[in-house]
Parts: C-alpha cells; sequence; structure tokens
C-alpha cells in the first residue's frame, strides 16, 4: 500500500521510556473501602529495573483474611512487571464522617507499620482533617 508506514518503536525510544516509567504511577497509592470495618494490607512494591519502591494501602470487607486481599492484587502488579511484598497488615475503621482509625494487625502477615499507613491515608485523604486519621497499636 503506498502512503502507509507501520509505525516502528524502538526499545528505548520515548514511547518506550514513557511506558516503563508510569508502571508505578498505574496502581493507586490507595484503595479502601468508603465506610465500615474492615481488614486491610500494606504493600511493598519494587520494580527491579528503576528500583523505584512504592508502598500502597489496600483494605476491603469483602476480605474474610488479609491473605484474599493480596491474592487480588497480585495478578495486576506482576503483569505491570512489578515485584510485591506484603509489610503487615491490620483494621480500619472508616466513617462518612470523615474519620478513619488503624489498628491490629494480620495473623498471617502481623503488624503493619500503622504510622506509615496513615501517613499514606493523609496524602489521599486531603479533605479530611488531619487529627481525624489516627492509629493504635492495640486491638486486633
Amino acid at each position: 500500500h503506498p502512503g502507509v508506514h507501520p509505525q516502528v518503536i524502538k526499545p528505548g525510544g520515548i514511547s518506550h521510556a514513557k511506558r516503563c516509567g508510569s508502571k508505578m504511577e498505574k496502581v493507586p497509592e490507595v484503595d479502601i473501602e468508603s465506610d465500615g470495618v474492615f481488614k486491610y494490607i500494606l504493600v511493598e512494591l519494587t520494580d527491579k529495573k528503576s528500583g523505584k519502591v512504592k508502598t500502597i494501602v489496600r483494605g476491603y470487607e469483602w476480605a474474610e483474611y488479609h491473605a484474599d486481599i493480596l491474592d487480588r492484587i497480585a495478578p495486576r502488579v506482576s503483569e505491570l512487571g512489578l515485584e510485591y511484598k506484603c509489610v503487615g497488615g491490620g483494621r480500619i475503621r472508616h466513617q462518612k464522617s470523615k474519620s478513619i482509625h488503624v489498628y491490629g494487625y494480620s495473623v498471617d502477615f502481623g503488624q503493619a507499620d500503622h504510622k506509615m499507613t496513615i501517613d499514606i491515608l493523609k496524602r489521599n485523604f486531603t479533605d479530611y482533617e488531619s487529627e481525624n486519621i489516627t492509629f493504635s497499636n492495640s486491638g486486633y
């Protein structure tokens, strides 16, 4: 076909670089229920090529066990070529009155660094008063 030229994207080209650089950006830092009490995990993602590390928070009411959450997200982050490691868990009480309380631990993964968790939550729930995002290292 005259005038039709297939587009060739060379590895290392701009398009390729953009794709590689945005792997981490494709994964939201936080995905939790908007209301209720539920299990959560803290997961560390690593991009082996760039060495970048990102910690994400995931919490869902449907999860009977903390491991259920990891089982759900593992294939998605693996598809992006990211390595993952659960660094702990606990529970979150999220109220529509714009308050979040993080506490407890995971039998499977141990207690997450709840201080790190609330720092991540504060960055993502900027319309909540900072003092309404709290944690306690006690409780199950």
